[in-house]
C-alpha cells in the first residue's frame, strides 16, 4: 500500500507516538522513515503529508544527514507538499524556507519553567484565525524538549507564543507547519525518553511523571485536535 502520510525519524527513539495513533484511528495509511539509522528521506508526491518529528541535532548542522533532510524538505516546500514539523523539525522547515535556528535563552526541559510555572502556549490573533488550531484552547500546557529556537522571515506566521520561548507554533508555508513542543508525547515514549535523555535524568523523575498524568488528558485531546487539523488542511481527512 502507498502511504499517505511519511513520518521522518531523526533519532530512533524519538517516534511518531500519538501520531501514529491518531492516523490508525482515522485509517490514514503511514510509513515510517528512520533518517537516524541511515535510511533515505521519501520521494513525496502530490496527495502525500510529510511529518517530521524531534531529534537531539541542530537544524544549523553541516552533517550529510542534516544537510540533505533541509534539501529534501526544501523540495517538499515548492511542490506544497503539506509538512508538520514537531521540535527539531520545525526547526528544519523554518531552516529550509528561509529562516534562521539559534540558542534560545533557556532550555526548555519537562513540563514546568525554573519558576515551577507549566510550560504554556497562547493563541495568537493569527493562530485563532488558522484551521490548524481551530478548537484549540488559547492557552494550552505542552510538555517541551529542545534548547534552540528560531527566527522567522517576513512571511511567516505566530500561531502560539510560549513564555520563554516564543515561537512555538509557526506557519512557516501556507500547508506548511511547525510546532516547538511535543504534541506526539505517548506514555511510552515519555519513559523512553526518562531512560535515555541527560536533561530528564537530571531532574525529579516521580515529579515528572505526576505532571505528565496531571497534564495528559488535556495533551492527548490538543495533541488529537492539532492533528486532525493538519490532516484536514493536507486533504486526508474529509
Amino acid at each position: 500500500m502507498i502511504p499517505k502520510l511519511w513520518f521522518i525519524k531523526n533519532m530512533t527513539h524519538e517516534a511518531a507516538g500519538l501520531l501514529s495513533f491518531f492516523a490508525e484511528k482515522k485509517s490514514i495509511s503511514y510509513a515510517i522513515v528512520d533518517l537516524y539509522r541511515g535510511e533515505a528521506f521519501p520521494e513525496v508526491v502530490p496527495g502525500q503529508a510529510v511529518v517530521i518529528l524531534g531529534g537531539p541535532d541542530s537544524a544549523n548542522d553541516t552533517t550529510p544527514k542534516i544537510l540533505s533532510e533541509l534539501e529534501a524538505l526544501r523540495e517538499c516546500l515548492d511542490a506544497g507538499i503539506p509538512c508538520l514539523g514537531i521540535c527539531l523539525g520545525l526547526q528544519l522547515l523554518v531552516k529550509a524556507a528561509g529562516g534562521t535556528v539559534f540558542r534560545n535563552s533557556v532550555k526548555e526541559i519537562g513540563f514546568r519553567d525554573a519558576a515551577d510555572a507549566w510550560y504554556e502556549i497562547e493563541k495568537t490573533v493569527e493562530g485563532d484565525r488558522d484551521p490548524l488550531l481551530s478548537g484549540l484552547p488559547a492557552i494550552s500546557r505542552i510538555f517541551q524538549l529542545h534548547g534552540e529556537t528560531v527566527g522567522l522571515t517576513p512571511s511567516m506566521k505566530v500561531l502560539a507564543k510560549g513564555r520563554t520561548c516564543e515561537n512555538q507554533i509557526v506557519k512557516v508555508t501556507e500547508r506548511a507547519y511547525g510546532i516547538q513542543g511535543h504534541v506526539e508525547l505517548s506514555e511510552k515514549m515519555f519513559e523512553d525518553w526518562l531512560a535515555a535523555d541527560g536533561d530528564l535524568q537530571k531532574m525529579d523523575r516521580a515529579k515528572l511523571r505526576l505532571d505528565f498524568q496531571d497534564a495528559r488528558r488535556e495533551l492527548e485531546r490538543n495533541s488529537e485536535l492539532l492533528f486532525n487539523n493538519f490532516l484536514k488542511i493536507s486533504g486526508l481527512l474529509r
